[in-house]
């Protein structure tokens, strides 16, 4: 019982650290940054891997071995939505990381002003995953009280 207990707490703390680093990254990308910023970004976007690695970890074991057990997901269409908009969330924060990475080496150690077009399209992608991000606990929510079966 205190297993099941644990992993589900491990498994909402790396959530809510996941939505902390997309947050985090919301508020500190701007048009222009300075040099501490232009460096801090991709290490945040390192720790939302992780937080989304540990996410990803302790799901399985709550699908296979807690919880309500794997027959029960799979058979639910709520749980796919869900699966479905979390890959989601996973796809539109790519580019996001690549400019990041490409902004701490275009920087050089340095600041570093955007151009509109380029500030504007990432900050586009970090939206939208905090918009998907917001539907994966409805799902949950839904598929925790049987919806979806």
């Amino acid at each position: 019982m205190i297993d099941q207990a644990i992993a589900a707490y491990a498994h909402y703390l790396a959530i809510f650290a996941t939505l902390s680093c997309l947050v985090a990254e919301f508020v500190l990308f701007r048009p222009n940054m300075d040099a501490a910023t232009v460096r801090l970004l991709p290490r945040l976007d390192l720790a939302y891997l992780v937080a989304v690695i540990v996410i990803i970890v302790t799901g399985l074991l709550r699908v296979f071995f807690f919880a309500k057990g794997a027959d029960y997901y799979a058979a639910n269409y709520v749980f796919w939505v869900k699966m479905a908009l979390f890959v989601a969330v996973g796809l539109l924060s790519l580019p996001p990381t690549f400019a990041f990475i490409a902004n701490r080496r275009r920087a050089a150690g340095g600041a570093l002003a955007l151009d509109p077009p380029s500030y504007r399209r990432v900050r586009r992608y970090i939206h939208a995953e905090l918009g998907v991000f917001a539907l994966i606990p409805l799902a949950a929510a839904l598929m925790a009280r049987g919806i979806g079966m």
